[in-house]
C-alpha cells in the first residue's frame, strides 16, 4: 500500500499552513521544538489514520455472510472494538465477528487475515521491541523506546515479545533436530546436494545468572573466512549463531541439526577453529570426524603470559622478550619444542601451576596446533577478526549489570537475540504470534 504524491502533498500543505497561522498569530518555535511538535502530529495522525484503515478494509472485504472451515455459512453478529499496541501507540478499531450455527465456530476474520492479537503488539511493533530487546536490558529497552516512538511500552511486554521470538526459534530448531534425525528426510535430501565450500565453525561456553547459579549457555557459529581487499587479515563473514543451555549431549544434537539445516555437512572443506574445551572436540569428533581441528590461536598463545609474570615479574622487559620468542615458536607449529621447554621448567621447580595448565593444554591440543601448516593451506586460526560469539551474545547482552534469569527467560533470549545477529529476524516475524 502507498499514499499518492497527491495525498502527501495535501497533508504538507494544511500542516505548513496551521504553522504559517500559528506565525502570523505571533507563535514563535525554535528547530528542536517544531521537530518534536511534528513528530507527536505525525503519530497522531498514524495512531487515528491505522484505526480507521482497519475498519474500513473490515468493511469492504468482509460481509454479513463468511463461509466457514467446516462449509457451513457463518453470520456476522456484531462488530466489536479491539485496541492494538501499534509504532505509533494504542489504536482502536472495530470489526466483524461472527458465528457460525453448524460447528459453533465464533472469530474476528480480519484479525486472523491480518494476524492481529487484541490487547497487543502487532507485527511491526514487535519487531522494534523484539530489537531492543535483544540489544540492551528490557528496563533500557523500554527508556529507548518512549524515546525513539514516543511511546510507552512496559518493561515486561518487551520481555514478552522479545522471549516469544525466542521461543519461534527454539521451534525452528526442534524441527530441524527432527528433520536431522530422520532417515528418509536425510536421503531425500542428498539428491539436491550441492558443493558448500570451505566453511567453519567454532563452539564456545559462557556462565549465564540463572536464579541463584550460574549455567552454562553454549553457542556454535557457522562461518565463512575471506581476505580482505588488499591486505593478508581474514575476515569472517555471513555468520550464523545457535545457543542452547542444554548439557553438550543434547547441544550436539543441535549443532548437527543447524549444520544440516544450511548444508554444512556438504562443504568441501570443515574448519573447527575452538579454545581446548574436552566437550567441543568430543562434539566435533563425534559428528564431524573427517572436519579440520584447530585450536584459536589466542587461547593457545595467552597461557603463555601468567607463566611469564612468574618467571620474570609482572610486566618485565625479560618476560615480554620470552612471550614473542615463545609464541613464534607455536606460531611456526614447533608444539613439541614449546613443550620440551615446559618439561624443562617443572624438572628445574620453576613456574608453578601456570606452567602445568600450559603443558597440559598444548600436550591435549597439539595436533590442533600446527599453525604453520594451517597458515599455509590458508586456514583462518585466530579470533582477531571474529568476535566470539559468547562475548556477542552473553556479555553483550546476558550479564549485563545486575541481570537475573531464569532458565526458560535466559534460553529464549539468548535465542532472540541469536537469530537477530543471524539476520534470521524476518524468518521469526514469519511464524504465527502468541495470542
Amino acid at each position: 500500500m502507498k499514499f499518492s504524491t497527491e495525498t502527501l502533498a495535501e497533508i504538507t500543505t494544511l500542516m505548513v499552513s496551521d504553522f504559517e497561522r500559528q506565525i502570523r498569530e505571533g507563535n514563535k518555535a525554535d528547530f528542536s521544538e517544531m521537530e518534536q511538535e511534528m513528530r507527536q502530529v505525525l503519530k497522531e495522525i498514524g495512531k487515528k489514520s491505522l484505526g480507521q484503515m482497519l475498519e474500513l478494509q473490515d468493511e469492504k472485504e468482509h460481509g454479513c455472510e463468511k463461509r466457514c472451515d467446516c462449509k457451513g455459512k457463518a453470520k456476522r453478529i456484531s462488530r466489536r472494538a479491539a485496541k492494538l499496541m501499534s509504532v505509533f501507540g494504542w489504536i482502536e478499531y472495530r470489526r466483524s465477528y461472527y458465528h457460525c450455527a453448524t460447528c459453533g465456530r465464533r472469530w474476528y476474520e480480519l484479525d486472523e487475515q491480518q494476524r492481529l492479537r487484541p490487547g497487543r503488539a502487532t507485527q511491526g511493533m514487535i519487531r522494534l521491541l523484539g530489537i531492543a530487546g535483544v540489544t540492551v536490558s528490557f528496563e533500557e529497552a523500554s527508556r529507548q523506546i518512549a524515546e525513539y516512538l514516543l511511546v510507552e511500552v512496559s518493561v515486561n511486554t518487551i520481555r514478552c515479545e522479545t522471549q516469544m521470538l525466542g521461543t519461534h526459534q527454539q521451534k525452528r530448531e526442534a524441527e530441524w533436530i527432527r528433520a536431522s534425525q530422520d532417515l528418509n528426510e536425510l536421503q531425500t535430501r542428498e539428491r539436491d546436494r550441492d558443493r558448500r565450500g570451505r566453511i567453519y565453525g567454532s563452539m564456545d561456553g559462557a556462565f549465564v545468572p540463572i536464579g541463584s547459579s550460574w549455567k552454562e549457555l553454549k553457542t556454535i557459529s557457522w562461518y565463512q573466512a575471506r581476505k580482505r581487499y588488499g591486505s593478508e587479515e581474514m575476515r569472517a563473514e555471513n555468520i550464523h549463531y545457535y545457543t542452547g543451555l542444554d548439557d553438550a549431549e543434547s547441544f550436539g544434537k543441535l549443532v548437527w541439526a543447524s549444520a544440516v539445516h544450511h548444508q554444512i555437512d556438504w562443504a568441501d572443506e570443515l574448519i573447527f577453529v575452538c579454545d581446548g574445551a574436552v566437550w567441543i572436540w568430543k562434539l566435533v569428533s563425534h559428528y564431524f570426524p573427517k572436519a579440520v581441528q584447530i585450536v584459536d590461536w589466542y587461547h593457545a598463545s595467552k597461557y603463555l603470559y601468567p607463566i611469564a609474570d612468574t618467571l620474570f615479574g609482572a610486566e618485565s622487559s625479560a618476560g615480554a622478550e620470552w612471550i614473542v620468542e615463545t609464541q613464534d615458536l607455536l606460531w611456526k607449529g614447533q608444539v613439541s619444542t614449546v613443550i620440551q621447554v615446559l618439561e624443562k621448567l617443572i624438572l628445574d621447580g620453576r613456574g608453578g601451576p601456570p606452567v602445568h595448565d600450559a603443558l597440559t593444554y598444548y600436550t591435549n591440543n597439539q595436533n590442533r596446533m600446527d599453525y604453520a601448516a594451517f597458515r599455509e593451506q590458508g586456514f583462518f586460526i585466530g579470533s582477531g577478526t571474529v568476535e566470539s560469539a559468547c562475548k556477542q551474545i552473553v556479555s553483550m547482552r546476558m550479564k549485563r549489570s545486575g541481570a537475573q534469569w531464569s532458565k526458560t527467560g535466559a534460553s529464549a533470549t539468548a535465542k532472540a537475540r541469536a537469530a537477530w545477529l543471524s539476520n534470521q529476524w524476518d524468518d521469526l516475524l514469519a511464524l504465527p504470534l502468541a495470542v
